[in-house]
């Protein structure tokens, strides 16, 4: 038979097992893109996939562990299973797009009640993920059942197994993290993702085939295992720190997470970037346990000793946290992607890599100390990593949903790291060393005291913090400064506020008046409310907004409702507490208005929103004349992700007109406008009638303000030579989400610029040549006043930019020009 003396028959196992893990961290990772088109990007749908994918691990590492003594060929097993993951990766794949076409009869039919869709999310997610997910359980324990032939040597190659697995999902996490979505999107990533599995299946079935191993053997090891199964010593004691290492690696992931996004870019890199980072740390941990495993000692106390270590590390990572960031400082300001995410790595690496390799050497130490069980490796490592995984079921969801909302994340860091000194507090049988724990734990808590960190970055000469909010969605905070009040959402996106009133307002203005009878609008994304709040000021029949963040809902209702027309009171507003995106896939309403609000292209899950499936669904739940409002914010996007922006709402819209959002020349925001048709715009529209009386009112010196129409710029039909080279942003190949992050980092160090002023003057300047007003079919019932005032609204635009640049003389040419239009003095 092979035994574990042949080199290279070592060696190609565990290259088996490295790539075994570098695709079962793809499949995850895709999983969770997945599920978040389905369920949405909300962190209980995010908790909801990630329980699913640990419930079938750890059912699986558990039964096949107490199968394994059974197998005649454990390997030709595992390449069973390999080849089992395929088949259960493909039904993950037909099974989605089944429960994506019934998505809205699922929708309506249970998110009534949050509880039980809740569940229900939970059930379809565990069909979908634990068929595979229970596999790849079983893969530990099967190849330990048939790698470790010598129980002595447990320890070992238990932890070279676990480190080389986990070193596996680093690759894995790196290259669906970074690379192959990007490049391939994401139905050809999990295609690589399978055929990789198969590959896997078919070198350990290959393998399998030179092994020799008889039945005569597999029977005596059941019969050894059965025979010896109760003099196993100190079982629940394993199990119960298996368990608890499980449940506090990854409820203090959660943590960690929420602590470092306070700092953080939070795009789809950084959170990469992150997960690389704690892998890395574990497969560390596992790989220093194997170095040391015959330094060690395998009792009690080395164990206890190494969770005392955890735990102190752990305790300390709010104050070294706070202290590297000099207070929550932004991290990398000036950097491009490269040098900013390789800035990233390092710091997550010293904050909390330490504590992350201490954690990681508790479970492969466990491995050491099973040495003395009278029972097969297979079942040890099944049992073992089954109570590990069942743990990390657990620890995100407490730390998710009851830690973050109750104690706060300070608090919340120290409670898991007190709780691994007091396993050893309560197990250490010397009265020596309790003492010596107690006085660690009193040591660190004086010393850390995390109740005095600060939690949001605030100027305390200039600002005061109103109201601060921990739960599963975010840190959310209301600060005020100089009398304005606005929302931070993890310490640096502000969601709006009082100080940015009509920006926010216009918002909904534009479109109240571009539609001739809007009665139902939809918001999607709410933040302070004040762009919502402003449609109490028409006559409306009911009004919807979906907001995200629980937290947001609380802010925005407590502290903006003067702002806002107090409408969460209005008995025409629903708010719901739901991915607006995923509540546009499931409703069955339609509305006259869906109103799309400004947001941060660079973070994680943004580009969705931008895809053209989430647009082709918005166009679907429209009434007829139904406008599809996307409002961008200019000051945040380059001209590359524009374009791709631009082209994929053209495929869905029949015709795409551009608003400006006001004459900002700092922040200005555009709004791109779906039409389902290519009707010419009405004169008796309310924006016409509105602009007509505002023209006239110029004339005649009663007021100067710049009508509706001025902000008028174009159709993208008329200029469709700029973004026709641009890619489409997909649901498969979500562009956006890797580009803006870049474009983003550029612009900080200097290399790109966003798409504002002269850039964004010479834009309107060659769409308005392309189809000057007069020859414009949108605006062909319009009258020539109304052609007047779009083009004095392009002089009045560089105006804007020419004041900001202080450029007196371009701004009193510009205005003078744009004023003679108004006044119709030019032609």
């Amino acid at each position: 038979m092979i035994t574990s003396g042949s080199r290279l028959t070592t060696q190609l196992i565990l290259g088996i097992f490295f790539a075994s893990g570098a695709a079962g961290l793809i499949y995850e990772i895709l999983w969770m893109r997945q599920l978040a088109q389905l369920f949405g990007s909300t962190s209980q749908s995010a908790a909801v996939t990630t329980a699913a994918f640990f419930i079938g691990i750890s059912a699986g590492s558990y039964y096949f562990g107490r199968q394994a003594a059974r197998l005649v060929n454990p390997l030709r097993t595992y390449a069973w299973l390999e080849f089992g993951i395929v088949l259960a990766g493909l039904f993950f794949y037909l099974l989605f797009q089944i429960y994506y076409s019934f998505y809205d009869t699922i929708f309506t039919t249970f998110a009534a009640s949050s509880v039980v869709f809740i569940v229900v999310k939970i059930l379809l997610a565990m069909l979908l993920i634990c068929p595979a997910s229970f596999l790849m359980g079983g893969t530990l324990p099967v190849m330990g059942e048939y790698l470790i032939q010598d129980r002595a040597q447990l320890g070992r190659w238990a932890g070279t197994l676990y480190g080389i697995n986990t070193l596996g999902a680093v690759f894995g996490a790196t290259a669906a993290g970074f690379f192959l979505p990007r490049l391939l999107g994401i139905n050809l990533t999990y295609g690589i993702a399978l055929a990789l599995s198969l590959t896997l299946g078919v070198a350990a079935w290959l393998l399998s085939m030179l092994a020799k191993q008889s039945n005569e053997t597999a029977q005596v090891r059941v019969q050894e295992s059965s025979a010896q199964r109760w003099s196993i010593g100190r079982f629940g004691l394993m199990e119960f720190v298996a368990l608890l290492s499980g449940f506090l690696s990854l409820g203090m992931q959660v943590l960690w997470i929420r602590m470092l996004v306070q700092v953080l870019q939070n795009s789809t890199y950084t959170f990469s970037a992150v997960l690389v980072v704690f892998l890395s740390a574990l497969a560390i941990g596992a790989f220093l346990v194997r170095l040391m495993v015959s330094r060690i000692p395998a009792n009690l106390t080395t164990l206890m000793f190494l969770m005392v270590a955890a735990g102190v590390a752990c305790l300390m990572t709010p104050l070294v946290f706070v202290e590297w960031t000099d207070g929550l400082r932004y991290l990398g300001n000036q950097d491009t992607l490269g040098s900013y995410l390789t800035q990233v790595l390092f710091t997550v690496g010293v904050i909390v890599g330490i504590p992350t390799v201490l954690m990681g050497m508790v479970l492969p130490y466990l491995y050491r100390y099973a040495e003395r069980l009278d029972e097969s490796p297979g079942n040890t490592l099944g049992r073992l990593n089954g109570w590990n995984t069942a743990g990390a079921v657990i620890g995100p969801l407490i730390a998710s949903f009851l830690l973050l909302p109750s104690l706060g994340l300070w608090t919340s860091v120290s409670l898991l790291g007190l709780v691994y000194l007091a396993v050893p507090l309560v197990l250490f049988e010397g009265t020596r060393e309790r003492i010596a724990v107690v006085a660690t734990v009193a040591t660190l808590l004086v010393f850390a005291n995390p109740t005095a960190l600060p939690l949001v970055r605030i100027n305390v000469d200039t600002e005061k913090l109103l109201a601060l909010w921990e739960g599963p969605d975010g840190t959310v905070a209301v600060v005020e400064r100089d009398g304005k009040r606005r929302i931070k959402l993890n310490n640096w996106y502000a969601l709006g506020g009082s100080g940015a009133l009509r920006m926010e307002q216009i918002q909904t203005h534009l479109p109240m008046h571009l539609h001739p009878d809007p009665r139902t609008v939809y918001y999607l994304g709410m933040g302070s409310g004040i762009t919502a709040g402003t449609v109490l000021n028409y006559p409306v029949d009911s009004v919807t907004v979906t907001e995200l963040s629980g937290e947001v809902i609380e802010a925005s209702a407590q502290y903006f409702g003067e702002y806002s027309n107090h409408f969460h009171e209005h008995p025409a507003v629903k708010v719901v507490h739901e991915d607006g995106r995923n509540f546009l896939a499931g409703t069955t309403s339609t509305f006259d208005l869906i109103i799309s609000d400004l947001f941060i292209p660079w973070r994680a899950g943004v580009a969705l929103l931008y895809s053209q499936e989430h647009f082709e669904r918005a166009r679907a739940r429209l009434n007829d004349d139904g406008l599809f409002v996307q409002w961008i914010p200019l000051y945040q996007i380059s001209e590359r992700e524009l374009k791709i922006i631009a082209k994929t709402m053209s495929r869905v819209f029949p015709t795409v007109s551009l608003w400006r959002g006001d004459f900002y020349a700092r922040q200005p925001i555009l709004a791109m406008v779906g039409h389902l048709d290519t009707k010419p715009l009405a004169a008796t529209t309310p924006l016409v009638q509105r602009s007509q009386r505002d023209i006239a009112n110029f004339r005649d010196g009663a007021a100067e303000q710049i009508p509706l129409a001025a902000y008028y710029l174009g159709t993208l039909s008329a200029y469709s030579e700029w973004f026709s080279e641009a890619a489409m942003n997909t649901d498969n190949l979500p562009i956006i989400e890797y580009l803006a992050p870049e474009s983003h980092r550029a612009e900080r160090a200097g290399l790109v610029q966003w798409f504002t002023g002269e850039a964004l003057i010479g834009f309107m300047q060659q769409l308005q040549q392309r189809r000057e007003p007069t020859e414009d079919p949108y605006l062909s019932d319009l009258s020539p006043d109304i052609h007047r005032a779009i083009y004095a609204g392009l002089f009045f635009h560089i105006a804007a930019v020419a004041r900001h640049e202080d450029n007196a003389r371009a701004n009193a040419d510009a205005t003078a020009m744009g004023r003679a239009l108004m006044v119709g003095q030019q032609q």
